[in-house]
């Protein structure tokens, strides 16, 4: 059983999740920006990696470009956000990239790190602007992982935890996926 870990990581929370999976499997970890389909193919396991930005999985466009030739491989998505595990959440994030052939990929959520500091101008500005229209609205509305961030706004936070890719794990021990 061979296997590949595709990983699109902006602030190396999925770079740290590829990494761990890597120590239990062997398999290779790949940026998807470095990633070649002719060497993909070779792989009977295909795992891509990415944060979550507006819902959208870091990376998933080269799984979308590339599912013809990934049939009857193996293929397994995670990725990683800043909100604590939510099911409504996680199906936005399905309905959002889980189509044009990805309908049937396992899908898993690793929670990841929170850090303005060394986000981007662009990506700090876009969190504190989230951050103030939460703050004017009734807390008593807010679902339990948007409401995190009324808390966590000016602190460095790391949730990850390795043992979040155990499920990952069983599913590759089973010879599973799509």
């Amino acid at each position: 059983m061979s296997g590949i870990i595709l990983c699109r990581s902006k602030y190396g929370t999925s770079k740290k999740y590829a990494d761990w999976i890597s120590e239990e499997t062997g398999f290779k970890v790949i940026d998807t920006k470095d990633a070649d389909i002719k060497e993909v193919v070779n792989h009977d396991f295909v795992i891509l990696g990415g944060g979550l930005y507006s819902e959208t999985i870091a990376g998933i466009a080269f799984l979308k470009k590339n599912i013809g030739a990934l049939k009857g491989k193996r293929v397994i998505i995670y990725c990683c956000g800043a909100s604590e595990y939510d099911e409504e959440l996680i199906g936005m994030v399905k309905n959002k990239n889980l189509k044009d052939g990805l309908e049937n990929v396992p899908m898993f959520y690793f929670q990841g790190a929170w850090d303005l500091d060394s986000m981007s101008l662009g990506d700090r500005t876009m969190c504190k602007m989230f951050i103030k229209m939460l703050s004017k609205k009734d807390p008593a509305t807010l679902s339990k992982s948007v409401k995190m961030f009324l808390d966590i706004k000016d602190k460095k936070c790391d949730w990850t935890n390795k043992e979040y890719i155990t499920p990952l794990l069983d599913l590759i021990k089973k010879g599973e996926g799509k």
